[in-house]
């Protein structure tokens, strides 16, 4: 029998009424998680829902890893300074990735703020192209988002006046030429040559320089332009507030929508694997292992570190710290073959940035992508974006990272390393870097030398040197990459006029094994570093070129060569979230003046 109509609507009306009980009972109970929980939240969830949410959340500025952006020791900063009316600082257009952009750019802006410039043009990007090879110039959005820079520059330095483009100067015939400058040509008090060794000073010899070069001072009426060298690992963090350089750095932030791809990248790494990641300030432990795989043609020729010792750093690595899941940043697609093999021996998961947002299709006999469902709108911005612009993708992501294993030879890895150092840093802002190094004992790996060594903090460009004293005196032999202080000097034991009289000369050499217990062991005993005693840095950190890595466009430069030897398990650098893998005791020159 057909239910009368009004029965029909009592029935549907106690099951709406049960449904709304149940539901009030379950949300207002003290037992339910929800009870505890932001209802704005929940509301949101249900607008944008969970992928939205959670990307909306991790671009919000109070959940950076090291938190929000405090600018008040740069304000600080700026009240200090003696500000000139009509001095306009220029930064030429550096070339190279985003790690040596990055440090040029910071650079530019803190010359211009000690010497007091009123004036900064918006820099520029040099980007070398397979129909450009000279280089042309990109605007600053090319990596970086200029709005924020804007805003952030001039709510912190209201004293400097951005400039969109030096042809924005065409009414002002006085800057028509610019002065050019290498700012550290201008002191003769230098670390290794290339770090200002007093920058409390520079101001000073900068005004005396333009007073030579231009008697008559700059005004608002007829100002002058300097126009910077791309000055590159030049200005020591040891000079400025420790709270002041963890926080510098923050006045560039990556282009939005590139902040936006990474987000949901994460958000898909989070939902594939449930590892529970909740947008927020600091570092997730326990959830993935964050790789920096640098190989390709350049990097061979180059002597960098090979593939294979970079695969078993950070598979072993990743083994070590208890980390199953790999987010890998490869050059190549074969890597990513390669890699992911291995790991998978050792129960490893390996996922980049396009097996996150894309799958492989089965069909094809070549790597043919297919964007995943809900993930459609991020992978067409990917492949928009060029090659050296995803790599600011896998950035955001592996600061993201509970561990973070990268290589000593590229700068990428040295940015994410020393960002994520501030984390480590804590309450003090900055912590100078000098890591001696960890070695196989920490770091489990195959036929690498049994060594211990254990490191601590203490000044960032002194460390250096500490620490190749300290592989000296454990193991006898000079660090790698640095011969010439233990070969020069030995050769003059070897003509002297009595061995020739005695038939035994063999005998002789083996007081040569005596200088191993002088090599001092106590830091005291080692010599101040100074402009008369640059032995910090190494061989390999001496030419600015190739110190550091090289343009890493599709057709960019070559890596430059590195002659250090990086052998498996050996770390230039650790601290509880990071490691650069790499000879121990090198980049002293990094860990002293490259901005996190």
């Amino acid at each position: 029998m057909l239910l009368s109509t009004q029965t029909s609507s009592a029935i549907k009306l106690g099951i709406v009424i049960l449904s709304l009980t149940i539901t009030a009972f379950y949300l207002f109970s003290g037992s339910s998680d929800l009870a505890h929980r932001n209802y704005k939240v929940i509301y949101q969830t249900a607008i944008k829902g969970k992928k939205g949410l959670f990307v909306e959340s991790l671009l919000a500025d109070e959940n950076e890893i090291d938190g929000p952006f405090n600018n008040s020791t740069l304000i600080e900063l700026c009240k200090t300074r003696d500000w000139t009316p009509g001095l306009i600082f220029k930064c030429e257009a550096p070339e190279g990735g985003i790690g040596n952009v990055r440090n040029v750019f910071l650079n530019c802006v803190r010359y211009a703020i000690e010497a007091g410039a009123t004036g900064f043009i918006v820099p520029e990007i040099l980007l070398r192209t397979t129909t450009s090879p000279e280089g042309i110039p990109v605007p600053f959005t090319h990596y970086f988002d200029l709005p924020y820079f804007t805003t952030t520059l001039q709510s912190t330095c209201p004293q400097i006046h951005l400039i969109s483009h030096q042809n924005d100067l065409y009414n002002l015939p006085s800057t028509a030429t610019p002065v050019p400058l290498i700012p550290t040509s201008i002191t003769t008090s230098l670390l290794g040559g290339f770090i200002l060794a007093a920058p409390g000073n520079w101001s000073a010899s900068f005004h005396s320089f333009l007073n030579i070069t231009h008697p008559v001072p700059p005004s608002e009426a007829k100002p002058i332009l300097v126009s910077l060298a791309a000055p590159l690992l030049q200005f020591p963090l040891t000079y400025d507030d420790p709270h002041l350089v963890a926080q510098f750095g923050r006045i560039l932030r990556f282009r939005e929508d590139v902040r936006r791809i990474a987000a949901t990248t994460l958000y898909a790494l989070n939902t594939k694997y449930n590892l529970g990641l909740q947008p927020g300030r600091d570092i997730p432990r326990g959830k993935f292992y964050g790789a920096h795989l640098r190989t390709g043609v350049d990097a061979s020729a180059a002597r960098w570190t090979p593939y294979a010792v970079q695969e078993r750093n950070y598979i072993s690595h990743a083994m070590k710290s208890k980390l199953p899941l790999i987010y890998l940043t490869p050059t190549t697609a074969a890597d990513v073959e390669a890699f992911t093999n291995t790991a998978a021996n050792s129960s490893i998961s390996v996922e980049t940035k396009d097996t996150l947002l894309a799958s492989i299709s089965p069909l094809e006999s070549t790597s043919i992508y297919t964007a995943r469902k809900g993930f459609e709108e991020e992978w067409n911005l990917l492949q928009q974006l060029s090659w050296d612009q995803q790599l600011l993708v896998d950035f955001e992501v592996l600061l993201r990272s509970s561990i973070f294993g990268g290589m000593w030879e590229s700068s990428f890895s040295w940015n994410v390393a020393m960002r994520r150092h501030v984390i480590v840093s804590g309450a003090k802002g900055w912590t100078s870097i000098a890591e001696r190094g960890q070695v196989a004992d920490e770091l489990p790996s195959k036929g690498s030398l049994r060594r211990s060594l254990k490191g601590s903090v203490a000044d960032g460009i002194e460390g250096g040197l500490i620490a190749r004293q300290e592989v000296e005196s454990e193991t006898g032999q000079p660090a790698a990459a640095e011969p010439e202080p233990s070969s020069d000097p030995e050769p003059e034991p070897e003509t002297p006029s009595e061995p020739q009289d005695e038939p035994a000369p063999e005998p002789e050499p083996e007081p040569e094994p005596e200088p191993e217990p002088e090599s001092p062991t106590d830091p005291i005993s080692i010599p101040p570093f100074s402009p008369e005693n640059p032995a910090t840095l190494s061989s390999t950190e001496i030419d600015l070129e190739s110190r550091l890595e090289a343009a890493k466009s599709a057709a960019g430069p070559p890596a430059k060569v590195q002659t250090g030897e990086a052998r498996e398990g050996e770390a230039s650098f650790s601290d509880a979230l990071s490691v650069v893998f790499g000879p121990v005791g090198e980049g002293a020159r990094v860990r002293g003046s490259l901005w996190p």
